[in-house]
């Protein structure tokens, strides 16, 4: 029984190993000019031993970006689950948390990229894709049905979910293209504000971080529309 652990550990550990060695390779070289060579020195692995843990590059990049998502999918959860009971706040959690992880992995990002790039002629990786936004624009619409019930409003959810996805991946895509062009607080901000408005709440005004007023206690992010 040790052995077989011990060997089940080792093949996780060495899995995990050439899954990190793809998104280092990627990042750097780009999808195309990264070869199981370069996938096995990123991962400090012998070439030899690809084949007893993958079939080969494109297996590999489906699996790095299974292991993205999985990575993506916790923290939003967590992000949600801290949050607290309101659905609107939940989805504002996680509208700051899917641009903070944007922030702190280039690598990753450039991942998602490659990713995205080869789906249309890879039907392993178009399959995972299709599964993965429509389960994430799935989340993103009960939490917009929800919070609408309970403010007692109504709103097309769905077409709401699929704005609010599509402006979640044109920021971020349009960040990585353009550094210049806006921050990512910037970005996580106007998508903030569109959340609030399409829900009758608007946006607490933004503090000039430079003035020197006495700390006042926090206000609600929430504050309701008034006639």
């Amino acid at each position: 029984m040790a052995v077989a652990a011990k060997r089940t550990k080792t093949i996780v550990a060495r899995r995990q190993d050439l899954i990190q060695g793809t998104i280092k390779s990627i990042a750097a070289l780009g999808y195309q000019d990264s070869t199981v060579q370069t996938i096995c020195e990123a991962a400090g692995v012998s070439r030899g031993l690809i084949g007893h843990y993958f079939d080969g590059k494109d297996e590999l990049l489906i699996e790095a970006f299974r292991h993205l998502v999985a990575q993506a999918d916790k923290h939003a959860r967590e992000a949600v689950r801290v949050a607290g009971r309101d659905p609107l706040e939940r989805l504002l959690a996680a509208t700051t948390v899917t641009f903070t992880r944007a922030g702190a992995s280039r690598d990753e990002s450039l991942v998602w990229i490659a990713c995205w790039g080869v789906a249309p002629w890879n039907p392993g990786m178009r399959e995972l894709h299709h599964a993965i936004w429509r389960r994430y624009r799935a989340w993103i619409q009960r939490m917009m049905e929800q919070a609408a019930r309970e403010r007692g409003i109504e709103i097309e959810a769905r077409r709401a979910a699929l704005a609010y996805a599509q402006m979640i991946d044109g920021f971020w895509l349009g960040w990585l293209m353009d550094k210049d062009a806006y921050t990512l607080k910037e970005a996580e901000e106007i998508v903030r504000d569109w959340v609030l408005n399409l829900f009758g709440e608007r946006p607490v005004p933004r503090r000039n971080p430079a003035s020197k007023k006495a700390a006042r206690p926090k206000p609600s992010p929430l504050r309701p529309v008034r006639a």
